[in-house]
């Protein structure tokens, strides 16, 4: 994804996701203790329905939202140093997808103490409830359900150090974090459906497509998500979303050992969970990297997803979006900069190769790109060719970007003496290209 946001090892259930809100009804104080209570037959129920035995007692509590932020507080900090994460959030600013001005860290969390109704904590091993205005019990039930779907998940899989696995490849992380979530959908929505005497759903293909159109989340609402940079509310979203489609692909015609297999061979793409047939097909990226530099602040992969959330967040419209990434290979992007480019991104320079399947899908992403870049440049376009594309801002900063065959190189921000050789320096970064399934 792009960057690396602040990132909480929790496996969280989110109330947008979720739609926890429910039918509305009159405030219950006591609900979570309620739901606690539940919990140990909601467990039996979960684990009997997904196949995974319970190993030891859950433990569980609730969670008020003070403490629900000093968890998450503590959580990022253990993940990532605020060094690291300082130079994460200077490549979202550098790349145009949140605004210079903002306080990442701080919106993320904001955004998460809004957003989540309960979470599972690997490093306590234990299950939260938070304490937030009271639903029927139906939907909390649901919440508990996916809450204990991550306790299992741990005592089986070992969540941490499964995560751990692909902490330098923030793509493949997202990849990951989506059969986590994805698995979590799956199961509430299978318990629920099956109190009800219902089966799964995960053979009606326009049933998953609902499930799925039903997660987004609109512009223009009253909650923080609705008004934060679109970004970083479907890179929050996108392991919810995209997850349960991956695992509804995983479940059709197959037993839940399937996704347990899947624990043990992971996507390793989040192209992989858009496309479950090219997880199937076991269809590896291709491998970029850049050339060594000091001056390096950040550099990491977006992915299909990543670049698919860089086109919507300068305009480009979702299906075109969707379109364009379809056939992407790899990527790499960097951001590169004295170290006071960290506070002042402005000052930086960063630098992307994209790699496509085919010359015609890197055709379909320049179009669309060259639209997102001619918003990122926000300068005037000196020249407009069919495979190179270079814009000037009034304080002498410039955008390129440029095609050869299937490969795509991007600059942003270079200053006007140095962006000829920065985009000469894309084009030496070295490709492993990987086997066409």
């Amino acid at each position: 994804m792009p960057p690396r946001w602040p990132r909480v090892a929790l496996a969280v259930a989110a109330v947008g996701a979720l739609a926890t809100a429910g039918p509305a009804r009159a405030d219950d104080p006591t609900w979570t203790a309620k739901l606690v209570a539940r919990a140990d037959d909601i467990a039996a129920k979960v684990a009997t329905l997904r196949g995974l035995a319970i190993k030891r007692t859950i433990a569980k509590g609730v969670m008020d939202d003070a403490g629900l932020r000093a968890r998450i507080l503590l959580r990022m900090d253990e993940d990532a140093s605020a060094a690291e994460r300082a130079a994460d959030a200077a490549v979202g600013k550098r790349w145009g997808l949140v605004p210079m001005a903002t306080d990442v860290d701080k919106l993320v969390v904001d955004l998460l103490t809004e957003q989540i109704a309960g979470f599972y904590d690997p490093a306590e091993a234990k299950l939260y409830v938070s304490a937030k205005p009271s639903t029927d019990d139906g939907w909390a039930d649901m919440l508990m359900a996916h809450e204990i779907t991550h306790a299992l998940q741990d005592q089986h899989f070992g969540l941490t150090a499964w995560m751990k696995a692909t902490k330098d490849d923030s793509d493949a992380s997202l990849a990951r974090q989506a059969l986590v979530e994805g698995d979590g959908m799956a199961l509430m929505i299978e318990y629920r459906l099956a109190g009800e005497g219902y089966g799964a759903p995960w053979d009606h293909d326009e049933v998953v497509r609902l499930l799925t159109a039903g997660m987004n989340v609109e512009q223009g609402g009253s909650q923080l998500i609705d008004q934060a940079p679109i970004a970083l509310r479907e890179a929050m979203l996108f392991p919810y979303r995209a997850g349960v489609g991956f695992v509804a692909a995983l479940r059709k015609g197959r037993p839940w050992t399937a996704v347990d297999a899947a624990f043990a061979r992971p996507p390793r793409s989040t192209e992989q969970v858009l496309h479950p047939a090219l997880y199937f097909a076991d269809a590896r990226p291709d491998v970029i990297t850049a050339t060594p530099d000091p001056q390096t602040i950040d550099g990491s992969v977006w992915g299909e997803e990543g670049w698919r959330e860089f086109l919507l967040a300068h305009g480009v419209d979702a299906d075109v979006a969707a379109r364009a990434m379809a056939g992407w290979g790899g990527d790499r992007v960097v951001v590169r900069g004295p170290a006071a480019a960290v506070a002042a991104p402005w000052r930086a320079v960063g630098a992307a190769v994209t790699t496509w399947d085919t010359d015609v899908d890197a055709l379909e992403f320049w179009d669309a790109a060259s639209h997102a870049v001619d918003h990122l440049a926000a300068g005037t376009l000196i020249v407009d060719g069919p495979d190179r594309m270079v814009w000037i801002t009034w304080q002498g900063r410039v955008t390129a970007m440029e095609r050869r065959a299937r490969t795509i190189a991007i600059v942003t921000g270079a200053p006007l003496t140095r962006w000829p050789a920065a985009l000469a320096d894309a084009w030496r970064w070295s490709i492993a290209w990987a086997a066409r399934p």
